[in-house]
């Protein structure tokens, strides 16, 4: 096979994964380009399945429904109608056929076609060989020509990884493969690694590697697919330089899934050989070093990571219910302690004091297990800060999380919101900047620099921050939240209601938004206000815990200085999570000079 052909219009370039038309190139998955160059071998014959699979997947487990999807993604690529097909047919119970006329770049067209069809002629089997050692020699001198003018990699995304199971239940498996093998990477400190919450916005995408490098600003991508049976795996990974969008690297690895973790140790030892990274050896042993799991306990860690990531509290309930299963399985396994304790303290709607000490039990755990994970000192740092007020503490952790992880992005983000708490709000915007280096797309980032402007008091500032969430991810409610009160803040209140409407209604009441929508428009703010706090007190009526600083709050904008004491009075009692912005929010700026505000800021640690 030539290194370089055209198949119809499509200039292919197996070697990079890759296919080029009219500019525009698209990169596919190793064995997905061998099926397209397996069918080029031989255009216009019909090829078996059997005859395909063998020739990709030789000695190897797959299933039909691995070289379906591999022929479903080459026809997206060519833009191919399945029903009147002009580059793949397929041939019920007879296999697939390529019908689109094949080319060997630089060679006669008239002489490829003969080479293809009449390859039993000895002399024509001879040219074949000649232009194939041709192409092999030139393949490898481009690739040490390449390698040798190739730019410094100091950055990379580890895109989603493919399922390639033909199975969309096996997804948490592929991306928390995904997510483990970006953790693993970002602890060498010379390689800035962008986190999981911004690439997994490419998860299906079209766009072409350069594209997504651009947009994500880093010089190389991990691309790749993971295939599952059973209690085996396989994961064939590329990575591509951004700037020249070439193949630098392709390999596959298959291994049993007790060994899932020193697979993900081979590939990122092979990524940092490649780009010739500085790794420390204190980094080398935690990146390239790897125990066995329990197979069923790894599962289900995988599927609470999964529910995780869809940070709704059904999600979280679910997620808790999955990281106690690994426990149960494996009661040594350091990072689903660090799962449940994370997944704990994201249950907004349950009192603090139910689930925040539990908390911090498996965070502690999990350091007995293992002092070296970064996410379970965030996890602690972050528990004693918002609900054990133990600020000094809390410090110790964000700082050891990011010692051992300076690409943490979520740890970054912790300690700049920590930070903002106390009025450092200069460190705090230097921390928040790092954390948006790491994960450039993450939503909750620009509504935490919003919330900085909002208690720096630049409230136009703020506006912009939560609009750039918004634009990130329009169903983001928090966002409306944080605008809701900044046009507050700054007089505006119709735009105030309106964004507290969004809010609500996003939230998942829309009754309630109607309602507010209604009272605003019947008497104005003071009624929508009003609105709001009775269906709060309806709710805590019925026996759910609702934060009572946003009451609070609300009381202020009413001018009912002593029922926003008295709220606050019970949150701090209750060690509501909210009550570490005291010192810093705006809201409260008119009640600020009370002895009982004073106190309650005393309470909670934020003066001497």
């Amino acid at each position: 096979m030539a290194s370089r052909l055209r198949v119809g219009e499509w200039r292919v370039a197996p070697e990079l994964n890759s296919l080029e038309r009219d500019g525009h190139s698209v990169h596919v998955e190793p064995k997905i380009m061998q099926v397209l160059v397996t069918l080029a071998e031989r255009p216009g014959t019909v090829l078996s399945k059997e005859h395909i699979l063998s020739q990709v997947w030789p000695e190897t487990f797959v299933s039909e429904e691995v070289l379906t999807r591999s022929i479903s993604e080459l026809r997206r690529v060519f833009e191919d109608n399945p029903r009147e097909p002009t580059y793949i047919q397929t041939i019920p119970k007879g296999g697939y056929r390529l019908l689109a006329p094949v080319v060997a770049e630089g060679m006669d067209t008239e002489m490829i076609s003969t080479i293809w069809w009449e390859r039993k002629e000895w002399g024509l089997v001879i040219a074949a060989v000649i232009v194939l050692l041709g192409a092999l020699s030139f393949y490898f001198m481009n690739r040490r020509q390449h390698a040798a003018s190739r730019g410094r990699i100091s950055s990379l995304a580890v895109l989603p990884l493919t399922n390639l199971s033909g199975d969309a239940s096996q997804d948490y498996f592929s991306d928390g493969l995904t997510d483990e093998l970006t953790t693993r990477l970002a602890k060498i400190s010379a390689l800035r690694v962008i986190s999981r919450t911004s690439v997994m916005q490419y998860k299906g995408g079209t766009k072409t590697a350069p594209e997504i490098a651009r947009e994500l600003n880093v010089d190389a991508l991990l691309v790749g697919s993971v295939l599952r049976s059973r209690d085996r795996v396989r994961i064939s990974a590329q990575l591509i330089e951004a700037g020249s969008d070439k193949n630098v690297w392709t390999e596959s690895y298959e291994r049993d899934l007790r060994d899932i973790l020193a697979l993900q140790a081979d590939v990122a030892r092979r990524v940092a050989e490649e780009i010739k990274i500085q790794v420390t050896p204190e980094e080398s042993k935690k990146v390239f070093t790897a125990r066995t799991v329990n197979p069923e306990a790894y599962d289900s860690y995988l599927k609470g990571a999964y529910y995780w990531e869809k940070f709704t509290d059904a999600g979280m309930r679910k997620a808790i219910s999955y990281y106690q299963q690994a426990i149960d399985m494996d009661p040594n396994y350091a990072l689903a302690y660090v799962g449940l304790a994370d997944a704990y303290h994201e249950l907004w709607d349950t009192p603090p004091r139910e689930v925040i000490p539990k908390s911090r039990a498996a965070s502690e755990k999990a350091l007995q297990l293992d002092e070296g994970l970064p996410d379970a000192h965030s996890s602690l740092g972050w528990v004693k800060w918002i609900y054990y007020w133990d600020w000094a503490g809390a410090e110790v952790e964000f700082q050891r999380a990011l010692q051992l992880n300076p690409n943490y992005s979520g740890a970054h983000g912790m300690r700049a919101e920590y930070l903002d708490s106390m009025g450092r709000f200069a460190e705090a915007a230097k921390e928040r900047e790092i954390a948006k280096q790491l994960n450039p797309v993450s939503p909750i980032l620009y509504q935490n620099s919003g919330e900085h402007f909002l208690y720096t008091r630049e409230f136009d500032k703020a506006i912009e921050q939560y609009h750039e969430a918004l634009e990130l991810d329009p169903t983001f409610s928090i966002a409306h939240a944080g605008l809701s009160r900044a046009y507050a803040l700054k007089g505006m209140l119709k735009e105030s209601v309106e964004h507290l409407e969004e809010m609500t209604a996003l939230g998942g009441d829309p009754k309630l938004a109607a309602k507010v929508k209604a009272a605003y428009a019947k008497s104005g703010y003071r009624s929508a206000t009003r609105a709001i706090l009775e269906d709060r007190r309806l709710k805590r009526s019925s026996g759910r815990w609702i934060s009572s600083v946003n009451d609070a709050y609300f009381y202020v904008m009413l001018g009912e200085k002593d029922l926003a004491l008295m709220a606050l009075d019970k949150a701090v009692e209750e060690r509501d999570p909210e009550v570490t912005a005291l010192q810093v929010d705006p809201i409260f700026d008119s009640i600020r000079s009370e002895p009982r505000f004073q106190q309650l800021v005393h309470r909670v640690g934020l003066s001497p």
